[in-house]
């Protein structure tokens, strides 16, 4: 390279150093989200759907998204000045209709800039029903909201495109096994969501996250694993006394199955056991069924 090409290569280094670090972030639309708004559902149930949100919020393209979230479900709408500068903030307000079971929610834009604010409120025959929605209707209705409130916003964003799902994910045994199964005397039922989360409904009312993982060549060895703390209730089959001692200091409980067909999954559950007057680590054989 000749001088002037050398002090040309200088010049281009020093400007593009001298630029607004903003520069090369321009079409990128900024998201502070807030979770879930709900005095209607316990502390697993607002894990697991405050992060479903989030999910789907972070897998649209040109977003980028800071998570605002606290370990407790919302009590109120957040306040303008709680978003960031340049930011949209986005939240989703979860309420029980009525003793039919129905519930609604409401996903919810502001835009900072201007304090305008739009919902969007769809109702659902159950709970579950929200956690179950497909991936594709949800962003649709997130994107529709974010861009109908984004005008004042200067960005060039294109929401557009989410990102394309790798084969793997798409035929990934998690997606082959959501739905909602049952078995067990002491559970209600169980729900497995795409991507590899769920949660199981104890008959004592009790709610468990989980994480599902497939663990064969095949695809045919499954593994479940507790994912939430510690609960007495989540072992209704002790004396509570014993259950509420050997909870705290007890390993996640783990089901590793075999999936016999579409609809049967048989297996072992690692969990605590009654023998005699004492409780210890063991496990016992179980068979979940989809239902239809």
């Amino acid at each position: 390279m000749n001088k002037s090409g050398k002090l040309l290569k200088t010049f281009l280094i020093l400007l593009i150093a001298m630029l607004p670090a903003n520069t090369f972030a321009q079409g990128i639309l900024k998201i502070d989200y807030f979770g879930v708004i709900s005095s209607e559902i316990d502390e697993n149930m607002y894990k697991l759907t405050s992060d479903l949100y989030y999910t789907q919020l972070c897998e649209i393209n040109n977003f980028s998204v800071v998570d605002k979230r606290t370990d407790t479900p919302l009590k109120a709408a957040p306040s303008v000045s709680e978003i960031s500068s340049d930011s949209l903030c986005f939240y989703s307000v979860i309420e029980k209709k009525d003793a039919s079971g129905k519930w609604a929610a409401t996903l919810t834009v502001i835009n900072k800039s201007n304090g305008d604010k739009k919902s969007q409120t769809k109702e659902y025959d159950s709970y579950y029903k929200i956690l179950m929605e497909p991936k594709s209707v949800l962003q649709a209705s997130i994107k529709s909201l974010i861009s109908s409130n984004r005008s004042e916003l200067n960005t060039s964003t294109s929401i557009e495109n989410t990102t394309e799902p790798s084969k793997e994910e798409v035929f990934s045994i998690t997606e082959n096994l959501s739905g909602t199964w049952v078995g067990e005397d002491i559970i209600d039922k169980i729900v497995i969501m795409r991507g590899g989360r769920g949660f199981v409904i104890f008959k004592n009312g009790a709610s468990m996250n989980i994480l599902v993982n497939s663990t064969g060549n095949q695809n045919d060895q499954i593994e479940i694993v507790q994912n939430a703390r510690a609960n007495a209730s989540f072992y209704p089959d002790l004396p509570r006394q014993q259950a509420l001692k050997e909870a705290v200091n007890a390993e996640p409980i783990k089901w590793n199955f075999t999936l016999i067909d579409n609809n049967t999954l048989s297996g072992t559950k690692s969990t605590l056991i009654a023998d005699g007057d004492t409780v210890r680590a063991g496990s016992v054989n179980v068979t979940w069924n989809r239902k239809n």
